[in-house]
């Protein structure tokens, strides 16, 4: 788990529905709303992902991308999207989009 420096103090607001629900899923998971909250700013901000092929995890931010298919090459076992099968790259390039609607907030209940 990563450490954190110094606190500050964040305001938001947020439909009061989805802060409802945010908070009873919280609780039951034993999660304080701060936490899940700094955890999602700083995936936001510098995300970390796992390999494929290896599972190392490394940052999103800070690896090349294969000229080729266009995928982030694994820094340790150097592996892109090109030797997947289609029906696997299909299935990753849907599991991305719902990454990415939920980093954009597209993602609506």
């Amino acid at each position: 788990m990563k450490k954190y420096g110094a606190k500050a103090r964040l305001t938001v607001t947020v439909d009061k529905g989805v802060l409802k629900s945010a908070k009873e899923a919280a609780e039951r998971k034993r999660i304080p709303l701060s936490r899940l909250i700094e955890t999602f700013l700083n995936f936001f901000a510098k995300p970390d992902v796992y390999c494929f092929k290896c599972g190392e995890r490394f940052s999103s931010t800070e690896t090349e991308l294969c000229l080729k298919c266009g995928w982030m090459r694994c820094p340790k076992c150097k592996v892109c999207g090109c030797k997947l099968s289609e029906e696997t790259a299909v299935a990753i390039f849907h599991m991305r989009k719902v990454y990415e609607d939920l980093l954009a907030g597209r993602i609506k209940s």
